[in-house]
């Protein structure tokens, strides 16, 4: 079976002649809903998102797909908002407990005798930089799935969808040198569809306290906020710090959404810097996605100034109240004062990488430990497999 996800209209897919068995299209993504992170499929209705729309059971329809081919509009070297909502709502395909794969914690197959093959296509014009951020994104998508990748493209626009032959690529902005100077308005980027409750916002109230604050955004991976004014507490700031957590490899979909809508309002020479965190142990994964921020950087005049990835993201709420210098919380606090001191210096903070002070399997028996016990606070069987249901 193929299915392919994609933000063309059905009439535009169709045009593109793809030969498809079930496709996800811009209209049923537009009517669905950003991912909540409420991780309720996994742990309330497993398998199956429990937002009830067009979505809702995207993760038994790729349990079903042979084929999975994803057609997107290059979004910085990412996939669109609207793929990437769909992407960010798949995850119950995937179990929340570990595995290890390439020395990396991923998460366990949901069906592990599936065999997948995923193959891409990124349209429209695109820099070298965005279509080698889009590499590392699809790879680390497919290894996340337990697929195989089976191609890129990089088609000039959706009705060359299908094509063999990459597009010329287009040339990257100049950058232009800056002199470091104290900030005067600072934004404060909470990216993250669980805003106040995230791990996220913990992020930046440790990092708030020593600057002064310009704006705060939270939830902006909610669509009512995106779609409104949210973009504009950007406006005449000289740094923006931006704040999310991985979602399946990459920005949630409602950041995306949130950096397209700011591209004509970020002021020129505007440093950005980023604070990001993932629930498997390893900050090194977040590092790909990094590169999205920097594409948008290049293509809106802004400045990327580098950031910190945060590993074992689902520790963070429990030590919160642990001394912000003791032995759990102390490599994540020191990251983040090093990134405080580059943001007042006006300085580059490079790609720093910081975890709670818990070894790996312990913070791994920790993490399966808490699934289980939501899982069984819903009455819900956490290894459900309901693509396999008659």
């Amino acid at each position: 079976m193929r299915t392919i996800i994609c933000d063309l209209t059905r009439a535009q897919l169709e045009a593109t002649g793809a030969r498809f068995d079930a496709a996800v299209t811009r209209e049923d993504l537009a009517a669905a809903h950003d991912c909540a992170g409420c991780f309720g499929c996994w742990v309330r209705t497993p398998g199956v998102c429990v937002i009830r729309d067009s979505l809702g059971d995207l993760g038994v329809l790729i349990a079903r797909t042979k084929e999975l081919w994803i057609f997107s509009q290059n979004a910085f070297g990412g996939f669109s908002p609207l793929v990437k909502r769909a992407l960010d709502r798949s995850i119950g395909y995937l179990h929340p407990n570990f595995r290890m794969a390439n020395a990396q914690m991923h998460h366990r197959l949901r069906y592990p005798d599936h065999e997948l093959t995923i193959s891409c296509w990124l349209y429209g014009p695109s820099t070298e930089a965005e279509r080698a951020c889009f590499g590392r994104i699809a790879s680390a998508n497919a290894l996340n799935l337990g697929a195989r990748l089976a191609g890129i493209w990089f088609p000039a626009d959706e009705l060359g969808a299908g094509a063999e032959k990459n597009a010329p690529a287009v040339p990257a902005a100049a950058t232009q040198p800056h002199a470091p100077a104290l900030p005067r308005r600072v934004a404060l980027v909470n990216g993250s569809p669980r805003g106040a409750r995230s791990a996220t916002a913990q992020l930046l109230g440790d990092f708030a306290e020593a600057l002064p604050v310009y704006a705060r955004m939270a939830g902006v991976g909610r669509p009512e906020l995106v779609r409104a004014t949210r973009a504009e507490l950007l406006e005449g700031c000289d740094v923006v710090l931006i704040g999310y957590p991985l979602y399946v490899d990459a920005l949630p979909g409602g950041l995306v959404e949130l950096l397209e809508r700011s591209r004509g309002v970020i002021s020129p020479g505007t440093r950005v810097y980023a604070l990001a965190n993932m629930g498997f142990y390893e900050a090194e994964q977040i590092v790909p996605s990094f590169s999205v921020i920097e594409n948008f950087c290049a293509g809106s005049g802004a400045r990327w100034m580098g950031g910190v990835a945060v590993g074992a993201g689902g520790m963070l709420g429990a030590i919160a109240k642990s001394p912000r210098m003791g032995m759990l919380r102390r490599g994540v606090s020191e990251a983040i004062d090093r990134l405080i001191m580059a943001v007042l210096a006006g300085s580059d903070a490079g790609e720093g990488l910081a975890r709670p002070g818990v070894p790996r399997w312990a913070y791994r028996l920790a993490a399966e430990a808490q699934w289980r016990r939501l899982a069984r606070e819903h009455g819900a069987d956490l290894d459900a497999r309901p693509a396999d249901a008659t």
